[in-house]
Formats: structure tokens, sequence, C-alpha cells
């Protein structure tokens, strides 16, 4: 097999992004996938994408593909439950064209594949297990589970969510803290329509996010502490309905109807040690984030933008050096760090039932919604991360 210049662990959308990144700078990479092929098209979770995701998306062709798939997010209303307080922003104001995007993960990879297709500098080989990783001063070598052909690479990518991939990995630390909250995802359709409006509500129950996803339906994200929202998850579908809108309010009218329930556990996990040669981790592998303020995915999609950007600034020669692994991670570190202080700061702040403080916040909502500069900020966190 020939070396590929790249070889990246994970086709999903972090690391098909990153393989079209390199593609455009005429450079090489082999993907590697655990799934099968077409096993992601059917994955209709729902992903919201900042404006700067759109951005490079578009830079590579990909945003006409998916522009009768999305659903624009013009405003976003946020409040509290037993509050007046409330801020909105709206796209209008900042002369954007949305605040943000909302896409379903298989139309969304489906898209990407497409594209990849017309590139025969990009290879993807699909149910392939790794089972050992190796790197030296040279290279990285990496194995696949019954597959007694090493695969030799000048920079190994690690972008698979971090997945089991991880584990496998000498010189890897990560640490990871447990939020003690679920998060229960699902659609929901209401009597008024979204008409392009994202809700975020705070409660007593947790934060309650509520994404238009198409014309007349909504994905929801309800997260809070794990007992809390496990027992949502075993209720019946009009008891789910009814404790919805007893916590979200009369904004949307009534919640009549309601997709399946999936939950899973939330933790923080930060990369702490990394191999100092011929290795990267980018997107969830190296930091996974509460979803509160949506952005886990598009610091990823930042990851492989950044990453594509320090390639095409190097020389060949300096790729995948000490040198070059630590000027990435400084390059990102900053960023990382400032959005999940964002993110947590956001879940301690508005969860918290300390008496008199949730009057507070109702004030400060208020006060948010005619302070331009803290508008300005938020906008500006959401759409392009900065």
């Amino acid at each position: 097999m020939k070396k590929p210049e790249y070889l990246i662990v994970g086709a999903g959308p972090v690391g098909l992004i990153l393989s079209l990144l390199l593609a455009k700078q005429n450079k090489s990479s082999h993907l590697l996938e655990l799934r099968k092929k077409n096993d992601a098209h059917s994955d209709r979770r729902a992903l919201a994408l900042s404006y700067g995701t759109k951005i490079i998306l578009e830079n590579l062709g990909i945003w006409g593909l998916l522009k009768k798939k999305v659903t624009e997010i013009e405003s976003i209303h946020t409040s509290q439950k037993n509050s007046f307080g409330r801020t909105l922003l709206s796209a209008h104001e900042y002369n954007l064209p949305a605040l943000g995007y909302v896409v379903s993960y298989g139309d969304l990879s489906k898209a990407l594949e497409n594209e990849i297709n017309k590139y025969s500098l990009i290879k993807i080989t699909y149910e392939f297990e790794v089972s050992t990783i190796k790197n030296d001063k040279n290279k990285s070598i990496l194995y696949g589970l019954n597959k007694d052909l090493p695969i030799e690479t000048l920079l190994l990518i690690l972008a698979d969510g971090g997945k089991n991939t991880a584990d496998l990995i000498q010189g890897l630390k990560r640490k990871e803290t447990s939020y003690n909250h679920t998060a229960l995802v699902t659609k929901v359709i209401s009597e008024i329509p979204p008409n392009k409006v994202a809700y975020e509500r705070f409660t007593s129950m947790g934060p309650i996010a509520l994404l238009p996803n198409g014309p007349k339906e909504f994905s929801l994200v309800w997260t809070g502490e794990d007992s809390v929202i496990n027992g949502l998850a075993k209720t019946t579908k009009d008891m789910f309905l009814k404790k919805l809108h007893e916590h979200f309010g009369e904004r949307v009218g009534e919640f009549v109807d309601c997709d399946k329930f999936i939950t899973f556990p939330l933790k923080k996990i930060t990369l702490e040690e990394f191999p100092k040669s011929h290795m990267v981790i980018i997107g969830n592998s190296a930091q996974t984030m509460h979803p509160v303020a949506g952005q886990g995915f598009n610091t990823g999609i930042r990851d492989a933008y950044e990453l594509s950007k320090l390639i095409n600034e190097s020389e060949l020669s300096y790729v995948g050096s000490e040198a070059f692994i630590n000027q990435y991670y400084v390059s990102r570190q900053l960023e990382t760090k400032k959005t999940l202080f964002f993110t947590d700061s956001l879940i301690n702040i508005f969860s918290n039932d300390l008496v008199g403080l949730s009057a507070v916040r109702g004030i400060s909502l208020s006060l948010l919604d005619n302070f331009q500069p803290i508008k300005n900020f938020l906008v500006t966190k959401m759409s392009f991360g900065k």
C-alpha cells in the first residue's frame, strides 16, 4: 500500500472536512472508518453549525449540496423559567444571513462523501478497526485488526470522536470529568412552528434547547442532573410533552408530538498530554464539552481548519516534527480553554438554585438585552468561536 502523506482515523464530518482541506492543497490522505460504507447517511441527529463552519463548507464547495437540507437560525431567544428577563439575538442586527444552521449528521456526511468522490487524492477504507498505533522520530505506523499490512504516514490524525482508538496511543493522557448531567435528545412538534427561531430556556430541571429543524419540527436537547433526565426519559409521551410545556412556557404553544428519546451522559474531556511527534488529536478526540452552547462540533471543525492551514504554511520536513506538533496545540489551546470556560460558566450560573440567584439572573437577562457589547461578544463567540 502506498504511504499516504496524511492518515486520518475517523471518517466523520471532522475527518472528512480535513481530508478535503488537504486535497485543496494537493495533498493526499487516507481515511480509516470503523463503520460500514453509507452507515452514517441514516443518522438523523441534528447538528448546529456556526456561521464560521458554514463559511468553511462554502469554500469547500459543500454548501450548495446542503442548501435544501439546512434550516437557518435567524434569531435566538434566551429566557429563564419563573423570570421576566429574556435576551433576543437577531442575525439582521449583525449583518449576518443567519446566526447558525441546523442539519442532520447524515445529510452532512453524505454531502461530504459525495464531494470526496471527486478527488483521487482521498481514499476511504471502511470497516477498519485499529489494533495498534506506534510512532517514532520519523513516522507513525498503524495496524488494523486482522490486517497484517502496516500503514505508515508522515502525520497521523486521530479524529474518531474519542472512541477506543485513543486508548491505543502511548503518551496520550486525557482528563475526564463528569458533569453529573445527562442529555435527552428528541424531535418535537409544537402548535406554533419554529419560524427559524432557536430557544434556550434555563429551568430548575436543567437547560432546554429547541433548534428549528425544518418548517414544522424542533430538535430538542434537554440536559440536567442524571436522575432527573433519566426519570423524564421513562415517562409516557403525553406526560413528557406536558412536563416540557410546564417548564418551557407558552412561546410555541402546546407541544403536540415527539420522537423517540435518546439519552447519554455528559462528560468534559480535555487533552493533558499528547504524543510529541507525527500524531495530532482533533475534534471530540481532543476535547468534549457540554452541549448547552452548541460549541463542541464547531470547535472540532476549527481544529481541522487550523491544522490544514498550519500544514499548508509548513515545509514538508517540518510537518510531524515535535516543533510542529507543539505549534498546532499552542495555536488551539487558548480558544479551546476559553470555549470550555464559556460553556461551563453557563452551566454553573444557570443551573444554580441558590436563594435569590434566580431573580438576579432574570434581571441580568433583561440588562443583557440592552447591553450591546456583551451581545456582540456572544454572537462573535457563537459564529466564529473567537
